[in-house]
């Protein structure tokens, strides 16, 4: 396939005269992981994706979709050339029939193509713009509901969220979900899934459970006071999956806002702890995470339980990855070594070793640590000075 992941991750290293091992070491990652990507053998998470971005010097959505910001075509082939021409030579009406249609025999249900666009974000704006005029916190119950769905809550085995596409679209959602923040990306995910035209899929699973191989890949529980938690978004390997979660982020967390927020200064805990709640509504993991995306020469996020890293969010520096231990010396392995029975924020700056692969000597970066006890987790956000 020339137009899949891991022949752009392919043709994108040879142009920059890299080998495997080459990239490998920039990403912090062993060549054969390179040379699974490279054949389609093993899809790389989206964590992953982000790293190799950096190093091939392109964008995450060029490695996910080929879309460039000078070039969005993509390469064809000849039947798809001559329905092109066939659409081409409708009226844009007849295009419109077209585009319902072929929907409708995807999905099973009448999808009226009021407007087109290429990228999950660009469809997050757009509803953004005609449904909530840009009304935070936004309301994606109510977005759901004036979009047809009906969202109904039940005790799910096979994730945090259920999308059933057709004339009568539904979500369910997972009853047992104890945080308000997840269940609410969790359904701006499946409206994801639902809004973007080329998700064609019957039926949508958001944050699926699992059996869990490791402290990252939940599963669901059945006894008291646990946490349910399904897959990390983060470490989802299905293209359509990244995407729906490309458009609950910036559904939830408008760009607009997020540049006037807190881009041009160094917010502290507190203060995003705050905005996320008050004004956005959502967990300050995934605002910490559009900081990353609009600032990452300055931002890089890290998230970690039982002294080793569970999550990563990385702008332009490499850091230490999954299953890698906290360093003794950052402020994060100080709950680990001095726990807290309450939230707690430990800050300060620290060597740049404790996080970076490619720090320089006698560089710093200051380390902002929060710990939950209520997921025994520690959200680290690392700020770099120029």
């Amino acid at each position: 396939m020339t137009n899949s992941i891991s022949e752009r991750i392919k043709n994108r290293r040879k142009e920059l005269k890299m080998s495997q091992t080459d990239l490998a070491n920039k990403v912090g990652l062993k060549p054969p992981a390179i040379s699974q990507y490279e054949s389609g053998v093993r899809r790389p998470s989206f964590e992953a994706l982000r790293k190799l971005s950096f190093a091939l010097q392109v964008s995450t959505e060029y490695l996910v979709s080929g879309i460039t910001s000078t070039q969005t075509e993509q390469p064809i082939v000849n039947s798809d050339r001559v329905l092109l021409k066939i659409i081409n030579s409708l009226s844009v009406s007849d295009k419109e029939k077209v585009f319902e249609y072929a929907a409708y025999l995807a999905t099973g249900r009448k999808i009226k193509m009021d407007a087109l666009f290429e990228s999950p974000a660009e469809y997050a704006d757009h509803l953004l713009e005609g449904k909530t005029n840009n009304r935070l916190p936004i309301d994606v119950y109510r977005l759901a509901k004036e979009l047809g769905l009906k969202v109904l809550e039940d005790d799910l085995d096979v994730g945090e969220g259920l999308l059933i596409q057709g004339d009568h679209p539904i979500v369910i959602l997972d009853r047992n979900i104890q945080f308000p923040s997840r269940k609410k990306f969790t359904l701006a995910a499946l409206l994801g899934h639902f809004m973007i035209p080329w998700h064609l899929k019957q039926s949508y699973i958001s944050r699926r459970y699992g059996k869990q191989q490791d402290n990252n890949k939940g599963m669901k529980k059945s006894e008291p006071n646990e946490i349910i938690m399904g897959n990390s978004s983060l470490l989802t390997e299905e293209v359509e999956e990244m995407e729906a979660h490309k458009f609950a982020s910036n559904l939830l967390v408008p760009s607009k806002e997020l540049k006037t927020d807190i881009i041009d200064r160094r917010a502290t805990i507190e203060e995003l702890k705050d905005i996320a709640d008050k004004k956005y509504n959502v967990s300050l993991f995934l605002l910490l995470n559009r900081m990353v995306e609009f600032a990452d020469e300055k931002y890089a996020v890290v998230q970690s339980q039982n002294s080793k890293i569970i999550k990563v969010f990385q702008g332009q520096r490499m850091l230490k990855s999954f299953d890698d231990e906290v360093d003794s010396g950052s402020n994060a392995a100080t709950f680990y070594i001095h726990p807290s029975d309450k939230e707690e924020i430990r800050e300060g700056t620290v060597p740049a070793s404790c996080w970076l692969l490619d720090a320089n000597e006698d560089e710093v970066v200051y380390e902002q640590s929060i710990y939950n006890p209520k997921v025994g987790r520690v959200l680290t956000l690392l700020t770099f000075e120029k």
